[in-house]
């Protein structure tokens, strides 16, 4: 792992532990075992290094989602693709901190707070999702898409959170059983 990668990811393991406003570049310098020079080498500031660890570890699960691909897709390859995405990225958290998902929460709302380009995205991300999920249930003769695409989302979104509140519940069999 190169010293920019290994840096993201120290301070994303940070970031959750500690949170973002917690966190500090000489916190950084300790964690990631580099010289003051090497960090500041990288990363001139806290800002910027949040950056690249939300654009990292946050977007990249929202850009793995092909939304063009699922508007040709039946409501049940649409399902699959959305249990994909929310499980994704669970048990990784939870093997980057024995804190667990719940720490990804706050570390995604704290972005979604502080990051205005993040914060953006997500929007249009869930507002697009909402729209292909309403065409699908549409497809599919459901009275009320709208409701029905959101409820589908907010499934998953509820389950995350399940797993925020009962971490020891094994997901994998939860995302089988639904």
């Amino acid at each position: 792992m190169d010293t920019r990668s290994h840096l993201i990811e120290t301070a994303f393991k940070l970031f959750l532990d500690k949170g973002y406003s917690s966190t500090s570049m000489a916190n950084l310098v300790e964690s990631s075992k580099l010289s003051k020079g090497a960090v500041y080498h990288h990363f001139e500031n806290k800002e910027k290094l949040y950056i690249e660890v939300i654009d990292k570890y946050f977007l990249f699960y929202f850009k793995q989602v092909d939304l063009d691909a699922m508007k040709d897709m039946n409501l049940t390859e649409m399902n699959i693709i959305l249990k994909d995405f929310f499980s994704s990225f669970i048990p990784k958290t939870i093997k980057i901190t024995p804190k667990g998902v719940s720490r990804h929460f706050i570390l995604f709302f704290e972005a979604f707070e502080i990051h205005p380009t993040f914060k953006e995205y997500v929007r249009n991300f869930y507002a697009e999702l909402r729209k292909v999920l309403e065409t699908g249930f549409k497809k599919n003769k459901s009275k009320n898409p709208e409701n029905d695409a959101i409820i589908l989302i907010s499934k998953y979104e509820g389950l995350l959170f399940w797993q925020s509140v009962f971490p020891e519940q094994n997901i994998e069999q939860i995302l089988l059983e639904i």
